[in-house]
């Protein structure tokens, strides 16, 4: 009997006052994380790095590598500092106007923080700089081709830009490796005759070395038709003139050039090598002249040059 009676009492002990009970509570553990929120606490964030570079005339410039980001470790209250996100930093600033500095080295109190809130480090603390002497000087401008025009057509050598030469901008050292530049690939295939003008631009520089002005350049294509060499061998010299001669030798090769296309039109019975015979007598060596020819092929060379010619009596 006395059990069933302690259980009402215990409940009726509980449940007194059981409003101001719970608000006891609530207040304890908001005091708690109240507490635990100004307790002080470090936390580390990733800050961008702004470089200040000297002036491009300036006659030394940086070589060495510089960080793209450093590691700010921040201390304050918890709750501060969790609430801080890398967008509430303003990028660091390295003034490298200074080209005799060896070394650069983060102020830790000149990275802005909320009230409340202090800088502990920044990583890395210092960097090392290299500085090397800057000059600059103009290089030709080779073209990059890829692919063929159309069939039978060819680019005339040597294509031509406008300028003909970029100035390039560097350590000394760097600047006075290169020799020439080269443009991005000039696409050729399917390129008809004639002339074709392209803006390209030029490719890209390694190292420390950059264009001074121009990042691009004006190609001029001339597309021709393919030219080419065909030779025919022991063509009988013709004599023009009166009289009745002997020629040594009696036969010459001839070698043509001219369009790819045009040579192979070429019957070699209608090329016709001749000399022509003059009034006098005796013996004579007269040059070998040909006719025959289409107007867009001519005669390379002919071998022999010259026959010897001696009338009969």
């Amino acid at each position: 009997m006395q059990s069933n009676a302690l259980l009402p009492r215990m409940w009726r002990s509980t449940t007194n006052n059981l409003g101001l009970k719970l608000a006891s509570v609530v207040a304890a553990v908001a005091a708690f994380y109240l507490v635990q929120g100004e307790e002080d606490a470090q936390r580390a964030v990733f800050v961008d790095v702004v470089a200040l570079m000297p002036s491009p005339d300036a006659s030394m410039m940086l070589v060495s590598g510089i960080p793209d980001q450093v590691k700010v470790t921040l201390r304050g209250s918890r709750s501060r500092i969790n609430a801080l996100s890398r967008e509430d930093f303003d990028p660091v600033q390295m003034n490298l106007n200074d080209t005799s500095r060896r070394y650069y080295y983060f102020d830790p109190s000149a990275i802005e923080v909320p009230l409340g809130v202090s800088v502990v480090q920044v990583e890395p603390s210092a960097v090392p700089l290299s500085w090397a002497e800057v000059s600059q000087r103009q290089v030709p401008i080779r073209v990059h081709v890829t692919g063929q025009p159309s069939e039978g057509l060819q680019v005339k050598q040597p294509i031509t830009t406008v300028p003909a030469r970029v100035t390039i901008h560097g350590p000394t050292v760097e600047v006075n490796a290169i020799q020439e530049v080269e443009t991005d690939a000039v696409m050729l295939d399917g390129l008809g005759a004639g002339e074709h003008l392209r803006r390209i631009p030029l490719q890209h520089l390694t190292g420390h070395v950059s264009y001074l002005d121009e990042f691009e350049v004006q190609v001029r294509l001339d597309v021709t038709p393919e030219i080419a060499e065909r030779s025919l061998p022991r063509l009988e010299v013709a004599m023009v003139g009166e009289g009745e001669v002997v020629v040594r030798p009696a036969t010459v090769d001839v070698v043509l050039r001219g369009p790819r296309k045009a040579l192979g039109n070429v019957a070699p019975e209608h090329v016709v090598p001749f000399v022509e015979l003059d009034a006098g007598g005796g013996t004579n060596s007269l040059p070998v002249k040909v006719r025959g020819l289409p107007a867009t092929v001519t005669v390379l060379r002919v071998t022999p040059e010259e026959v010897l010619v001696r009338r009969k009596r």
